[in-house]
């Protein structure tokens, strides 16, 4: 029954955010750091020291970064820190609403090929609408498949995961009407 819950407020939260946006992936990615070491054997570069990542409107904020190239291309990036931060803005869903994807944890491990973000250790996450906090969850481990827009979370220590699924926008909602609400009846009827 607890799975179900947590599986449940899960997915009511993914499903109110939209995808990332796709622009962000066919921009450089760039990143700033106090030092700098290359292992090009490897294909495996460490930053240290108040690393900032940017690619588009995704930025990342920790202590330490490892990136990692795969034979295809492909990079994961591995960032590390006590309040390590992931920001994204989503594709635009409606005029005039800014939506952001805003994660906080100590340990965030991108994998760029299939834009799965996953969130290790007092890890929260946050949709926010024109600067408004929305939609937020914890956990100890929580994975976000940013392309397909889902969300699995894990419950911290105590064994719980928490969501705060914000109320239906009023004008959005449609109230029941005698054509919108069921009937108990077993017949068919027609119109």
């Amino acid at each position: 029954m607890k799975k179900w819950i947590v599986s449940s407020l899960a997915l009511a939260l993914c499903s109110t955010m939209a995808l990332a946006d796709a622009t962000d992936r066919e921009k450089p990615i760039s990143v700033e750091a106090s030092s700098f070491k290359a292992d090009q054997v490897n294909q495996v570069a460490t930053y240290t020291g108040n690393v900032v990542v940017r690619q588009g409107t995704l930025q990342m904020n920790g202590n330490k970064l490892v990136i990692t190239e795969n034979a295809k291309g492909y990079r994961q990036m591995e960032l590390f820190g006590k309040n390590a931060t992931f920001r994204q803005r989503r594709d635009p869903q409606a005029k005039g609403i800014e939506e952001w994807f805003e994660a906080e944890a100590q340990r965030i491990v991108y994998e760029e090929s299939n834009g799965i973000i996953t969130l290790y250790q007092n890890a929260k996450v946050a949709r926010t609408e024109n600067g408004v906090v929305k939609d937020q969850t914890e956990g100890s481990r929580i994975v976000y498949d940013s392309h397909r827009s889902r969300t699995i979370i894990q419950g911290s220590a105590g064994g719980r995961a928490s969501t705060v699924i914000a109320p239906r926008n009023k004008a959005n909602a449609t109230p029941d009407t005698p054509a919108t609400k069921l009937n108990s009846s077993t017949k068919i009827s027609t119109p």
